[in-house]
């Protein structure tokens, strides 16, 4: 990994009494690019999840509306998946998902929400800084996904992003 990007480590926060985690990281590379990573399952599929992991998995409806379903092995076997609804989509800057049933369909009705994600791309001086903001319906929410290893996921998938980025710059 390059020495800026290695330098950038990411930052996690979760404001008490506030059900939500915010977890920001630059990257060397320009915002474009870091939009498409994030919106690509070609990309993706190189780079969600913590270390270890692959996805078999990426599909990417990107239309308000849409789903996004990734499933994520790991090195013992097991996957994990998961589907989101696209809420919000502003390219290249904001992407907003929630979570939403495996077998979810553009149009289709949604259950009450227990995540909702907003990802916020800014680029200054050839770094892009994303910043990921997740909101649980709830505390014990958030501090469930805490120590079931959310935050490190979402940080293990930057480190896994920015070597990525230097293959693609």
């Amino acid at each position: 990994m390059s020495a800026a990007n290695l330098a950038s480590q990411s930052t996690v926060s979760a404001p008490p009494g506030e059900p939500t985690l915010v977890i920001t990281r630059s990257f060397v590379a320009p915002r474009e690019l870091v939009w498409r990573c994030y919106t690509e399952p070609v990309h993706l599929a190189r780079f969600w999840g913590p270390h270890g992991s692959t996805c078999p998995l990426s599909e990417v409806d990107l239309r308000v509306g849409g789903r996004w379903r990734q499933v994520m092995r790991f090195a013992s076997g097991r996957e994990y998946g998961y589907t989101s609804a696209y809420l919000e989509i502003t390219p290249p800057e904001r992407l907003v998902w929630r979570d939403a049933p495996d077998d979810y369909r553009h149009g289709d009705p949604l259950p009450p929400m227990t995540m909702h994600t907003t990802l916020e791309l800014s680029e200054a001086e050839g770094r892009t800084t994303v910043t990921v903001t997740v909101v649980f319906d709830s505390v014990a929410a958030r501090d469930e996904a805490a120590r079931r290893g959310f935050a490190t996921t979402v940080t293990e998938a930057g480190e896994r992003l920015a070597l990525y980025l230097e293959t693609l710059n």
